[in-house]
């Protein structure tokens, strides 16, 4: 006959899914007490030049229709958003930014809509990818950039993509792989901080164009465009100051 487990045992085994639920509740009931969300005035097209030196620019919609950007704004659920093509002559590139002030989406919401995932479940094809690239503008380190190199779904010429997911400044680290799945190492550290720090102040920055985007790093209007994301949080953090 199997021994009965000692009464402390049963006790304990009582007690603490009973403070994992209290302390769960406890986190959660933070955000109570936690202002709402902050969003900046409108800034995206001040800081984003419209007009640059030799180039064209228009609005894009985020959808083919009405319908559809409605819906993809309501997925997205950002609190200011720019869209907008560059075009010079056959040559073109293109400026997608979001952003969502401290308390308005969880970071893992965001970090699960980069054309890793979203344009692959659109029937697009990546041809290459390499990770954490560094550049520099105007001797400036920029915070490092993801690249990619996309098929559209019915084929044609490729579409060359750099992005950035800029969380409180900094950039975030989806790690040396194709982010068609999210991690679920990641998911679960964005969950935990979402419950203790709330929603943070993010950025999603999008370049692509119909060549590699590094081919424009020296003209002088796309140099112009760089420069207005980066007073968007693009260039690398300068170090915080030690104490005395």
């Amino acid at each position: 006959m199997t021994e009965a487990p000692p009464w402390w045992s049963r006790r304990w085994s009582l007690v603490l899914p009973a403070v994992g639920l209290v302390t769960a509740v406890a986190v959660q009931g933070m955000h109570v007490f936690r202002e709402g969300p902050r969003a900046r005035a409108a800034h995206l097209a001040q800081s984003v030049p419209a007009e640059v030196a030799g180039w064209g620019s228009r609005e894009l919609p985020l959808g083919p229709n009405e319908f559809l950007s409605s819906e993809a704004e309501k997925v997205l659920n950002y609190d200011e958003m720019l869209n907008r093509e560059y075009s010079r002559g056959g040559r073109s590139f293109g400026v997608y930014v979001a952003y969502w002030g401290a308390g308005k989406m969880p970071t893992r919401l965001v970090a699960s809509h980069t054309p890793d995932r979203c344009w692959t479940e659109n029937g697009w094809r990546c041809l290459a990818m390499k990770f954490k690239q560094s550049a520099t503008l105007d001797g400036v380190a920029l915070q490092p950039a993801e690249w990619r190199q996309f098929e559209p779904p019915l084929g044609g010429s490729p579409v060359y993509v750099l992005y950035w997911h800029l969380v409180e400044g900094r950039t975030y680290d989806y790690g040396g792989h194709f982010n068609n799945v999210p991690s679920p190492q990641l998911w679960w550290k964005d969950a935990v901080q979402q419950a203790v720090l709330g929603s943070r102040e993010q950025y999603f920055i999008r370049l692509t164009c119909n060549e590699p985007l590094e081919n424009l790093w020296n003209d002088p209007g796309f140099g112009a465009v760089l420069r207005g994301l980066e007073r968007l949080g693009l260039a690398v953090p300068a170090p915080a100051a030690k104490a005395n």
